[in-house]
Protein backbone atom coordinates (compact mmCIF):
# COMPACT_ATOMS: atom_id res chain seq x y z
CA UNK A 1 0.00 0.00 0.00
CA UNK A 2 2.78 2.48 0.81
CA UNK A 3 4.51 1.64 -2.55
CA UNK A 4 1.35 2.33 -4.33
CA UNK A 5 0.91 5.89 -2.08
CA UNK A 6 4.48 6.52 -3.49
CA UNK A 7 4.17 6.00 -7.06
CA UNK A 8 0.76 7.93 -7.17
CA UNK A 9 2.87 10.94 -5.33
CA UNK A 10 5.35 10.64 -8.14
CA UNK A 11 2.91 10.52 -10.95
CA UNK A 12 0.76 13.31 -9.66
CA UNK A 13 4.04 15.53 -9.60
CA UNK A 14 5.05 14.12 -13.09
CA UNK A 15 1.62 15.16 -14.23
CA UNK A 16 1.60 18.83 -12.33
CA UNK A 17 5.05 19.22 -13.74
CA UNK A 18 4.20 18.55 -17.15
CA UNK A 19 1.03 20.26 -17.39
CA UNK A 20 1.79 23.80 -15.99
CA UNK A 21 4.23 26.61 -17.18
CA UNK A 22 7.49 26.95 -15.78
CA UNK A 23 6.90 28.70 -12.62
CA UNK A 24 7.76 32.25 -11.64
CA UNK A 25 9.35 33.63 -8.36
CA UNK A 26 6.23 34.46 -7.17
CA UNK A 27 4.26 31.23 -8.08
CA UNK A 28 6.87 29.20 -6.07
CA UNK A 29 6.81 31.87 -2.72
CA UNK A 30 2.79 31.07 -2.98
CA UNK A 31 3.58 27.18 -3.51
CA UNK A 32 6.16 26.95 -0.73
CA UNK A 33 3.35 28.74 1.53
CA UNK A 34 0.51 26.25 0.71
CA UNK A 35 2.84 23.38 1.35
CA UNK A 36 3.86 25.14 5.25
CA UNK A 37 -0.25 25.64 5.44
CA UNK A 38 -2.72 23.30 4.56
CA UNK A 39 -1.40 21.59 0.76
CA UNK A 40 0.54 18.82 2.21
CA UNK A 41 -2.69 17.74 4.09
CA UNK A 42 -5.21 18.21 1.43
CA UNK A 43 -2.37 16.31 -1.04
CA UNK A 44 -2.52 13.36 1.30
CA UNK A 45 -6.43 13.48 1.23
CA UNK A 46 -6.93 13.41 -2.39
CA UNK A 47 -4.23 10.70 -2.53
CA UNK A 48 -6.64 8.62 0.20
CA UNK A 49 -8.87 8.94 -1.55
CA UNK A 50 -7.57 7.77 -4.89
CA UNK A 51 -6.06 4.75 -3.06
CA UNK A 52 -9.93 4.02 -1.51
CA UNK A 53 -10.92 3.96 -5.03
CA UNK A 54 -8.42 1.80 -6.55
CA UNK A 55 -9.40 -1.18 -3.56
CA UNK A 56 -12.61 -0.87 -4.51
CA UNK A 57 -12.26 -1.38 -8.16
CA UNK A 58 -9.59 -4.37 -7.29
CA UNK A 59 -12.16 -5.59 -4.95
CA UNK A 60 -15.00 -5.54 -7.66
CA UNK A 61 -11.89 -7.76 -9.71
CA UNK A 62 -11.76 -10.25 -7.32
CA UNK A 63 -15.38 -10.69 -7.13
CA UNK A 64 -15.24 -10.82 -10.41
CA UNK A 65 -13.03 -13.25 -11.03
CA UNK A 66 -14.22 -15.71 -8.13
CA UNK A 67 -17.47 -15.37 -10.19
CA UNK A 68 -15.99 -16.67 -13.43
CA UNK A 69 -14.39 -19.35 -11.37
CA UNK A 70 -17.24 -21.10 -9.58
CA UNK A 71 -19.24 -21.26 -12.60
CA UNK A 72 -16.52 -23.01 -14.60
CA UNK A 73 -16.49 -25.50 -11.96
CA UNK A 74 -20.62 -25.88 -11.90
CA UNK A 75 -20.02 -26.46 -15.54
CA UNK A 76 -17.36 -29.19 -15.55
CA UNK A 77 -20.09 -30.67 -12.78
CA UNK A 78 -23.36 -30.75 -14.94
CA UNK A 79 -24.58 -34.81 -15.68
CA UNK A 80 -24.62 -34.79 -19.34
CA UNK A 81 -28.18 -35.37 -20.56
CA UNK A 82 -27.46 -37.17 -23.81
CA UNK A 83 -25.84 -40.74 -23.63
CA UNK A 84 -21.85 -40.66 -24.48
CA UNK A 85 -20.59 -41.08 -27.61
CA UNK A 86 -18.85 -44.50 -27.52
CA UNK A 87 -20.58 -47.30 -25.80
CA UNK A 88 -19.36 -48.29 -22.25
CA UNK A 89 -17.72 -51.48 -22.09
CA UNK A 90 -19.43 -54.64 -20.87
CA UNK A 91 -18.05 -55.51 -17.40
CA UNK A 92 -17.80 -58.90 -16.19
CA UNK A 93 -19.12 -61.70 -15.46
CA UNK A 94 -19.63 -62.07 -19.18
CA UNK A 95 -21.62 -64.32 -20.93
CA UNK A 96 -18.68 -66.02 -23.29
CA UNK A 97 -15.08 -64.94 -24.00
CA UNK A 98 -16.22 -63.08 -26.99
CA UNK A 99 -18.21 -60.80 -25.53
CA UNK A 100 -15.05 -59.84 -23.62
CA UNK A 101 -14.05 -56.28 -25.15
CA UNK A 102 -10.16 -57.14 -24.89
CA UNK A 103 -7.09 -58.76 -27.29
CA UNK A 104 -5.95 -59.77 -24.36
CA UNK A 105 -5.81 -63.24 -23.64
CA UNK A 106 -5.97 -64.60 -20.01
CA UNK A 107 -8.75 -65.35 -17.31
CA UNK A 108 -12.64 -64.17 -17.18
CA UNK A 109 -15.44 -64.61 -15.76
CA UNK A 110 -18.36 -65.38 -17.36
CA UNK A 111 -21.72 -66.66 -16.34
CA UNK A 112 -23.82 -69.02 -18.34
CA UNK A 113 -27.19 -67.96 -17.48
CA UNK A 114 -29.25 -65.01 -15.70
CA UNK A 115 -29.43 -66.85 -12.70
CA UNK A 116 -26.23 -69.28 -12.64
CA UNK A 117 -22.86 -69.46 -10.84
CA UNK A 118 -20.54 -67.41 -12.38
CA UNK A 119 -16.83 -69.16 -13.01
CA UNK A 120 -13.53 -68.30 -14.64
CA UNK A 121 -12.22 -70.24 -17.51
CA UNK A 122 -8.94 -69.02 -19.41
CA UNK A 123 -9.65 -67.12 -22.97
CA UNK A 124 -7.73 -67.33 -25.82
CA UNK A 125 -8.54 -63.92 -27.46
CA UNK A 126 -5.84 -64.11 -30.61
CA UNK A 127 -5.48 -67.13 -32.61
CA UNK A 128 -7.92 -68.04 -34.88
CA UNK A 129 -10.21 -64.54 -34.71
CA UNK A 130 -10.35 -64.98 -30.18
CA UNK A 131 -12.82 -65.59 -28.60
CA UNK A 132 -11.98 -68.86 -27.73
CA UNK A 133 -12.92 -70.53 -23.83
CA UNK A 134 -10.00 -73.16 -23.46
CA UNK A 135 -11.48 -76.74 -22.40
CA UNK A 136 -8.16 -78.51 -21.67
CA UNK A 137 -4.22 -77.36 -21.92
CA UNK A 138 -1.00 -79.18 -21.69
CA UNK A 139 2.06 -78.61 -22.36
CA UNK A 140 4.89 -79.74 -20.00
CA UNK A 141 3.48 -83.17 -18.09
CA UNK A 142 3.14 -81.38 -14.74
CA UNK A 143 -0.55 -82.51 -14.14
CA UNK A 144 -1.51 -85.73 -13.44
CA UNK A 145 -4.25 -86.50 -16.29
CA UNK A 146 -4.71 -90.33 -15.16
CA UNK A 147 -8.02 -89.43 -12.87
CA UNK A 148 -11.48 -90.32 -11.61
CA UNK A 149 -15.24 -89.18 -12.93
CA UNK A 150 -15.23 -86.56 -10.60
CA UNK A 151 -12.54 -84.90 -11.28
CA UNK A 152 -13.09 -84.86 -15.19
CA UNK A 153 -16.63 -83.42 -14.14
CA UNK A 154 -15.68 -80.63 -11.82
CA UNK A 155 -12.20 -79.86 -13.53
CA UNK A 156 -8.91 -79.66 -12.06
CA UNK A 157 -5.35 -77.99 -12.50
CA UNK A 158 -4.19 -74.25 -12.91
CA UNK A 159 -6.07 -72.19 -15.54
CA UNK A 160 -3.03 -70.42 -15.82
CA UNK A 161 -0.67 -73.63 -16.88
CA UNK A 162 -2.21 -77.29 -17.17
CA UNK A 163 -5.87 -77.47 -16.33
CA UNK A 164 -9.27 -79.49 -17.52
CA UNK A 165 -11.99 -76.89 -17.47
CA UNK A 166 -14.68 -79.78 -16.42
CA UNK A 167 -17.01 -81.39 -17.96
CA UNK A 168 -20.30 -80.13 -15.95
CA UNK A 169 -18.82 -76.47 -17.05
CA UNK A 170 -18.46 -77.61 -20.59
CA UNK A 171 -22.01 -78.74 -20.74
CA UNK A 172 -23.45 -75.63 -19.33
CA UNK A 173 -21.84 -73.41 -21.91
CA UNK A 174 -22.76 -75.64 -24.97
CA UNK A 175 -26.14 -76.51 -24.08
CA UNK A 176 -29.00 -74.74 -25.97
CA UNK A 177 -26.37 -72.52 -28.01
CA UNK A 178 -24.41 -73.73 -30.93
CA UNK A 179 -20.54 -74.11 -30.38
CA UNK A 180 -17.30 -74.95 -32.72
CA UNK A 181 -15.06 -76.60 -31.36
CA UNK A 182 -10.52 -76.29 -32.57
CA UNK A 183 -7.93 -79.15 -31.20
CA UNK A 184 -4.14 -77.81 -31.32
CA UNK A 185 -1.48 -80.43 -31.52
CA UNK A 186 2.06 -80.34 -31.34
CA UNK A 187 4.62 -83.23 -31.52
CA UNK A 188 8.15 -83.42 -29.30
CA UNK A 189 9.33 -82.24 -32.89
CA UNK A 190 7.56 -78.63 -32.98
CA UNK A 191 5.28 -79.82 -35.91
CA UNK A 192 2.12 -77.99 -35.23
CA UNK A 193 -1.51 -79.19 -37.01
CA UNK A 194 -5.06 -78.48 -35.49
CA UNK A 195 -8.39 -80.00 -36.06
CA UNK A 196 -11.39 -77.87 -36.13
CA UNK A 197 -15.11 -78.88 -36.02
CA UNK A 198 -18.12 -76.43 -36.84
CA UNK A 199 -20.54 -77.93 -34.06
CA UNK A 200 -19.36 -78.57 -30.60
CA UNK A 201 -22.38 -79.82 -27.68
CA UNK A 202 -21.84 -82.37 -24.91
CA UNK A 203 -24.84 -83.71 -22.75
CA UNK A 204 -25.76 -83.50 -18.65
CA UNK A 205 -24.26 -85.90 -16.08
CA UNK A 206 -27.09 -87.82 -16.63
CA UNK A 207 -26.43 -88.65 -20.08
CA UNK A 208 -22.79 -89.47 -19.03
CA UNK A 209 -21.67 -86.26 -20.75
CA UNK A 210 -22.73 -88.01 -24.36
CA UNK A 211 -21.04 -86.46 -26.91
CA UNK A 212 -23.78 -85.07 -28.34
CA UNK A 213 -22.90 -82.79 -31.79
CA UNK A 214 -19.98 -82.81 -33.56
CA UNK A 215 -19.86 -80.46 -36.47
CA UNK A 216 -17.85 -80.59 -39.80
CA UNK A 217 -14.43 -81.07 -39.61
CA UNK A 218 -11.40 -79.01 -41.36
CA UNK A 219 -8.03 -78.62 -40.91
CA UNK A 220 -4.68 -80.00 -40.43
CA UNK A 221 -4.32 -82.81 -38.11
CA UNK A 222 -6.76 -85.64 -39.90
CA UNK A 223 -10.53 -86.44 -38.62
CA UNK A 224 -9.87 -88.24 -35.31
CA UNK A 225 -12.97 -87.89 -33.65
CA UNK A 226 -16.04 -87.64 -36.22
CA UNK A 227 -16.53 -91.24 -35.55
CA UNK A 228 -17.07 -91.05 -31.79
CA UNK A 229 -19.77 -88.76 -32.05
CA UNK A 230 -22.62 -90.23 -29.73
CA UNK A 231 -19.92 -91.41 -27.36
CA UNK A 232 -20.15 -91.14 -23.97
CA UNK A 233 -16.85 -90.22 -21.08
CA UNK A 234 -15.36 -92.72 -19.68
CA UNK A 235 -12.65 -92.39 -16.77
CA UNK A 236 -11.07 -95.35 -15.05
CA UNK A 237 -13.66 -95.55 -12.28
CA UNK A 238 -16.81 -95.13 -14.44
CA UNK A 239 -16.99 -97.09 -17.81
CA UNK A 240 -19.53 -95.83 -19.94
CA UNK A 241 -18.15 -97.43 -23.80
CA UNK A 242 -18.67 -100.26 -25.96
CA UNK A 243 -15.77 -102.02 -24.97
CA UNK A 244 -15.83 -105.20 -23.35
CA UNK A 245 -12.72 -103.79 -21.21
CA UNK A 246 -12.52 -100.28 -19.59
CA UNK A 247 -10.87 -97.90 -22.26
CA UNK A 248 -9.93 -95.34 -19.55
CA UNK A 249 -7.99 -98.25 -18.21
CA UNK A 250 -6.24 -99.61 -21.01
CA UNK A 251 -5.31 -96.01 -22.50
CA UNK A 252 -4.54 -94.23 -19.27
CA UNK A 253 -6.88 -91.72 -19.85
CA UNK A 254 -10.19 -90.66 -19.90
CA UNK A 255 -12.26 -89.55 -22.98
CA UNK A 256 -15.12 -90.43 -25.44
CA UNK A 257 -14.25 -93.91 -26.01
CA UNK A 258 -16.14 -96.54 -28.17
CA UNK A 259 -13.36 -99.53 -28.28
CA UNK A 260 -11.51 -97.64 -28.46
CA UNK A 261 -10.22 -94.51 -29.85
CA UNK A 262 -8.68 -92.56 -32.61
CA UNK A 263 -7.51 -89.63 -29.58
CA UNK A 264 -6.56 -89.74 -26.19
CA UNK A 265 -5.73 -86.52 -25.46
CA UNK A 266 -5.63 -86.87 -21.80
CA UNK A 267 -3.37 -89.48 -21.99
CA UNK A 268 0.30 -90.02 -20.47
CA UNK A 269 2.49 -87.28 -20.90
CA UNK A 270 5.57 -88.82 -22.97
CA UNK A 271 7.56 -88.83 -25.49
CA UNK A 272 7.00 -92.21 -26.99
CA UNK A 273 4.79 -94.60 -29.16
CA UNK A 274 2.13 -96.32 -27.25
CA UNK A 275 -1.76 -96.57 -27.35
CA UNK A 276 -1.48 -94.80 -23.20
CA UNK A 277 0.27 -91.77 -24.86
CA UNK A 278 -1.46 -88.35 -25.28
CA UNK A 279 -2.12 -88.93 -29.14
CA UNK A 280 -4.00 -88.31 -31.72
CA UNK A 281 -3.91 -90.89 -34.37
CA UNK A 282 -4.83 -89.21 -37.99
CA UNK A 283 -1.60 -86.87 -37.07
CA UNK A 284 0.69 -89.27 -35.60
CA UNK A 285 -0.63 -92.62 -34.72
CA UNK A 286 0.17 -93.52 -30.77
CA UNK A 287 2.88 -90.86 -30.73
CA UNK A 288 2.65 -88.57 -27.61
CA UNK A 289 2.06 -84.96 -28.32
CA UNK A 290 4.26 -81.86 -26.38
CA UNK A 291 1.11 -80.07 -26.74
CA UNK A 292 -2.28 -79.91 -26.44
CA UNK A 293 -4.75 -77.33 -26.49
CA UNK A 294 -9.02 -77.91 -26.86
CA UNK A 295 -11.31 -74.51 -26.88
CA UNK A 296 -14.83 -74.13 -27.68
CA UNK A 297 -16.13 -70.61 -29.39
CA UNK A 298 -20.35 -69.54 -29.63
CA UNK A 299 -21.34 -69.74 -33.11
CA UNK A 300 -23.56 -66.57 -34.42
Amino acid sequence: MQLRVVLIVFCVAGYVGASDPAPTESTIDTLDDEIRGDGVSLLLRKLEAIENRLQKIEDELQKHRATELTQSANIGCITPTTPPSTPIPKQPPFGSCKDAASNVSGIYQIRVESDSEPFNVSCEQQKFGGGWIVIQHRYDGSLEFYRGWNDFRDGFGDLEKEFWLGLEKVHQITQGRTHELIVELKDFNGTFAYAQYDGFEIGSENEKYVLKNLGSYRGSAGDSLSFYNGAMFTTKDQDNDLSYNNCAQDREGAWWYMACTDANLNGRYINATLKTTMYWSHFKKYQGMSFSRMMIRELE
